[in-house]
């Protein structure tokens, strides 16, 4: 019976070893708890996030260009508005560039300018506007000016555009490669601009110069001079041009025969019996 006993205890005793032991609650007002809950329920990672790409503007965290305001036509740019210089790195056409701030490149266009384009149709003097813009601002640093517009209708940045001392909005109106096109609310140096295309027309620049009118030489219709050979008989009434037709046998003589036809082209006729078929002025001549 002892033995039984111990059989049964021994045998309570190892299935209990074998249980998992039991698991201990953290109170939930822990700071332990609350990290345990903060912490993910499984190793595998999920999905990647992505990073939403930032809308393109103009970096502005460079430090203010100055600019010089004693410059031909640039007494007019604003003090207290946006300023940040720049790369031109091409030039698109006469009134638009591309500009590199920081790792962006961006898309300018002049304020106050209507410039000749070549495409679709080419306009006058528009090959030698985007030549000027090329050699004021291509490859060089600028400093881009605003008035109040940020942008256009296409999205490009309206701006001022200053190479060093040259103010360049003011000195393609000057040079008449550009008109004057002022559009409200940027109107900061519409005075200044027109001051610059009166310059320009009372100069003959540029646009202002005559469009060559093609110059041809008119050549005057030939006319038959009709030279007789023999004396002409007076004008009379040497046959009946309304009569039975005519031919050359129908005269005695070629005499007659001219003198009829004469007649006849005196009177309106013309050559009504065909006398003169070579219309070299003489009737019946024998080349016919």
């Amino acid at each position: 019976m002892k033995r039984l006993f111990l059989f049964v205890l021994i045998l309570v005793l190892s299935l209990t070893a074998c249980m998992p032991a039991q698991l201990t609650l953290v109170p939930a007002e822990t700071l332990a708890a609350q990290t345990m809950a903060a912490m993910p329920r499984t190793d595998t990672p999920g999905p990647p996030t992505e990073a939403l790409a930032p809308t393109a503007t103009i970096d502005r965290n460079t430090p203010t260009p100055s600019i010089n305001l004693a410059a031909p036509g640039a007494y007019c740019l604003p003090t207290n508005t946006e300023r940040i210089s720049g790369l031109v790195t091409r030039v698109l056409d006469a009134e638009t560039i591309e500009v590199a701030t920081g790792n962006t490149t961006y898309r300018v266009r002049y304020i106050g300018l209507d410039a000749p384009n070549i495409a679709p149709v080419l306009e006058w003097r528009a090959a030698q506007a985007i030549s000027t813009n090329e050699m004021l601002v291509s490859g060089r640093r600028v400093v881009l000016v605003k008035d109040v517009s940020e942008t256009d209708a296409n999205g490009n940045y309206l701006r001022y555009v200053m190479v060093g001392d040259t103010f360049v909005n003011y000195q393609l109106i000057q040079k008449g490669f550009s008109r004057v096109a002022i559009t409200p609310p940027d109107v900061a140096c519409q005075n200044s601009f027109l001051a610059a295309q009166v310059e320009a027309q009372a100069g003959i620049r540029g646009l202002w110069e005559a469009t060559p009118v093609p110059t041809y030489t008119i050549t005057p219709t030939p006319t038959i001079t009709r030279t007789p050979t023999e004396t002409r008989i007076p004008q009379q009434a040497v046959c009946n041009c309304t009569g039975p037709r005519l031919t050359c046998n129908d005269f005695r003589s070629r005499r007659q025969a001219q003198a009829c036809f004469e007649y006849c082209y005196s009177q309106g006729y013309g050559d009504i019996f065909r006398l003169d078929k070579n219309r070299n002025g003489i009737a019946c001549d024998g080349s016919q």
